[in-house]
């Protein structure tokens, strides 16, 4: 059964007044390690008359994902969970390893497709091995809906839920250098500390083109990267310490992720110098530079409405029929800085804040979803 947007609207309606009167009951279906969790637990409320008419429990979703220990990849299990705790009907089931590893992640994935057979999503930084699994899973019957980063090609996965990287690239770098004049000279640093992540260096590439295209005097270094041997939070400082060293009188440091802005405010607080840097990403640490204002701009890709679209279009499919539309959603960016940082930081205060502020909006994506297909 095909739903057209009139009727999206009018099924969003009902999802959000049920929400308004739910208990969160996130607690239950969190991953933790590399064992998957189930939550089945309805959340309760006092006007029964919005509430689903299906059973308790009956709606049988998963969420699979890179690693647990990655904020931006817990910020995608919540939007997630959000749907769930909102929902009596569904029952979600959350799996990661502690560590990316695709071999860890597979069998993961492979289990909750046995279980959790009205939909899966799926967010892993390496396809490839998942081709098989995915297409059987498909093959199946079971809707897959991949988010963040490419899911395997011909697998049966038609949507995938993501941002334009090389538009966020665009966004840091015109926000962070918007006070730089167009003849200025110099060099502008990049640095990431994802130099083989996709999604990392298509944002790298959109902050090229924006200093190479506004900017033509200036020479910009980079990508650098600063990862080190196991991408631990002192190898990255360590690594923006020498680059900052090698370049102390640079215009500008920036980055695609949000370790890196972390050190770079570290940088200035340890060295008694200021710079002008920017990073993406929501970690806390980054979001305290921000309020410092050692780190200028934050761009946040929004990963929780990654995680919240995808569950809420899989089990509106389970429940009404929806057809899932196919092809690129983007969820677009956020710019963080002066202006917005306290509203920003009292929205990421809590899984209920983010809740309350981040589910309208999903549901606005969701009913206008031709905007966001490409």
């Amino acid at each position: 059964m095909k739903s057209d947007p009139t009727t999206l609207r009018r099924r969003l309606g009902v999802l959000a007044a049920s929400a308004a009167i739910a208990a969160v009951a996130l607690a239950g279906c969190s991953s933790s390690g590399t064992e998957a969790t189930t939550s089945d637990e309805p959340t309760t409320g006092t006007d029964t008359t919005t509430e689903s008419t299906l059973e308790p429990g009956s709606i049988k979703l998963g969420i699979a994902y890179w690693d647990t220990i990655t904020y931006a990849f817990q910020l995608m299990l919540k939007g997630s969970e959000a749907v769930a705790a909102n929902d009596p009907a569904i029952a979600l089931e959350s799996a990661a390893p502690d560590s990316g590893d695709p071999s860890k992640l597979l069998p993961l994935f492979q289990a909750l497709a046995q279980t959790q057979t009205d939909g899966v999503v799926l967010q892993t930084l390496a396809a490839d091995p998942f081709y098989r699994p995915v297409l059987d899973t498909t093959g199946a019957g079971t809707p897959v809906i991949a988010i963040d980063a490419p899911p395997p090609a011909d697998a049966g996965v038609d949507l995938f839920i993501t941002n334009d990287n090389m538009e966020l690239g665009r966004m840091l770098a015109r926000e962070l250098l918007k006070d730089l004049d167009a003849d200025a000279s110099g060099q502008i640093v990049i640095g990431t500390n994802g130099p083989a992540v996709p999604p990392l260096m298509a944002r790298v590439d959109g902050m090229i083109e924006v200093v190479t295209e506004e900017y033509p005097n200036v020479e910009v270094i980079g990508p650098i990267s600063t990862y080190g041997t196991s991408g631990s939070p002192q190898e990255n400082y360590d690594a923006w310490d020498g680059i900052w060293r090698q370049y102390p009188d640079a215009l500008a440091y920036m980055a695609p992720g949000a370790q890196d802005a972390v050190s770079l405010g570290l940088i200035q607080t340890r060295n008694s110098v200021e710079i002008l840097a920017g990073g993406m990403d929501l970690e806390p640490g980054s979001l305290d530079e921000v309020k410092t204002g050692r780190v200028a701009v934050l761009v946040s890709p929004e990963h929780w409405l990654k995680g919240y679209i995808a569950t809420k279009l899989l089990a509106m499919h389970a429940e009404d029929g929806f057809e899932i539309p196919a092809g690129v959603w983007d969820t677009g960016g956020l710019v963080v800085n002066a202006d917005n940082i306290d509203e920003v930081l009292a929205r990421q205060a809590s899984d209920d804040s983010m809740r309350e502020a981040l589910s309208p909006v999903g549901d606005e994506q969701i009913a206008n979803y031709q905007d966001y297909i490409g």
